[in-house]
C-alpha cells in the first residue's frame, strides 16, 4: 500500500511539475518566433527558436513570425518573394516605372529593395503592421530620390547614374544585417539591398515635357502619404486606404494607387497562424 500511494505521489508530482514547465518554458521551432504578453504590466517578451521562459500568466500572442520571410518592397508596388527570387526570375524586368522631376525634364525609373521582420523588435513590427512598414520604407525611397533629382539637371544625372544608384543603396544605412534608420526602427523591420534598377528619358522622351506635371503630383502625393503614416493616429486608415478599403485621397495618380493597393498581402509572408 506503501508503495502505491509513493508511485501516486510521484506522479502527481510529475504531472504537476510537467504542467508547471508547460507554463513556463516556450519552444520554437527554427526561425520562427512569437510574442508572450505579460497581462499584469502589458509588457511583451520575445521568443526565439529553441527554448526561452516566460512568466506563468503571460500570454502567447498569435500568429508566430517566420524571421526569414521577406517581401520586396518596389517603386510599382510588393512582391511576395525573397530577393534570391526576385534576382533569379527576373522579376525586377517586370517592376513599373515612376516618373520622378528634374530641374529640367521628366527621367522614368525603378527600384526595389528586400524588407523583413527585425529581432528585437518585433512588438513594433506586429503593432504597427508590414503593411505599413512597406508603405513607409516605399515612401521613404521616394522620396529621397525626388528630392534628390528636382534639384538636378537631366544630362548631369544621365552622365552619372552611378550617383543617384548609391543614394538609393544608402537610404536605410549601411548595413544588411541590422536596422539603423529612423523608419527600420520605428516599424521594426530590416531593409536589405535597395537597388536602383533603371533611370532614363524612357520611350516616352517625347512626352517628358507634359509629364512634368505629373511628376509633380506624385512628388507632392508621397510626402503627404509619408505625413499620414508617421501620423500614428492615421497610419490605420493609410493601410485601409492602401489596401482599397477606405476612399481615394492623395493616392489618385497614375501608377500609384496600383503599387499601395498590392501591399494588401504583406503580411501572409511573415506571419504563420496555427491550424
Amino acid at each position: 500500500m506503501i508503495f502505491v500511494w509513493s508511485l501516486a505521489v510521484i506522479l502527481i508530482s510529475v504531472g504537476l511539475l510537467g504542467l508547471l514547465v508547460s507554463f513556463v518554458l516556450v519552444y520554437k521551432r527554427l526561425n520562427r518566433a512569437q510574442l508572450s504578453l505579460n497581462p499584469l504590466t502589458g509588457r511583451t517578451r520575445e521568443h526565439h527558436q529553441g527554448l526561452s521562459l516566460k512568466w506563468p500568466w503571460s500570454i502567447l500572442q498569435d500568429p508566430e513570425i517566420d524571421m526569414t520571410a521577406e517581401i520586396v518592397v518596389t517603386s510599382g508596388g510588393v512582391m511576395v518573394m525573397t530577393w534570391e527570387q526576385f534576382i533569379a526570375q527576373r522579376a525586377y524586368e517586370k517592376i513599373g516605372k515612376k516618373a520622378y522631376e528634374t530641374k529640367d525634364s521628366v527621367l522614368y525609373g525603378n527600384w526595389a529593395t528586400a524588407m523583413r521582420p527585425a529581432k528585437g523588435m518585433l512588438e513594433r513590427f506586429v503593432q504597427k503592421t508590414p503593411q505599413t512598414g512597406a508603405l513607409m520604407v516605399m515612401a521613404e525611397i521616394d522620396i529621397g530620390l525626388s528630392d534628390h533629382l528636382a534639384k538636378q539637371m537631366t544630362d548631369d544625372v544621365l552622365a552619372d547614374k552611378r550617383a543617384i544608384s548609391d543614394l538609393v543603396a544608402n537610404v536605410f544605412g549601411p548595413s544588411d544585417e541590422r536596422a539603423d534608420s529612423d523608419v527600420e526602427k520605428s516599424y521594426g523591420v530590416i531593409v536589405s539591398r535597395p537597388k536602383l534598377f533603371d533611370l532614363d528619358l524612357g520611350e516616352r522622351s517625347r512626352e517628358a515635357s507634359e509629364k512634368l506635371f505629373e511628376a509633380k503630383k506624385f512628388r507632392t502625393a508621397v510626402e503627404e502619404m509619408k505625413k499620414v503614416i508617421e501620423d500614428e493616429e492615421k497610419a490605420a486608415n493609410a493601410v485601409l486606404i492602401a489596401t482599397g478599403m477606405a476612399k481615394k485621397t492623395v493616392f489618385e495618380i497614375q501608377g500609384l494607387e496600383g503599387a499601395l493597393r498590392s501591399v494588401a498581402g504583406a503580411a501572409e509572408a511573415f506571419f504563420r497562424r496555427k491550424s
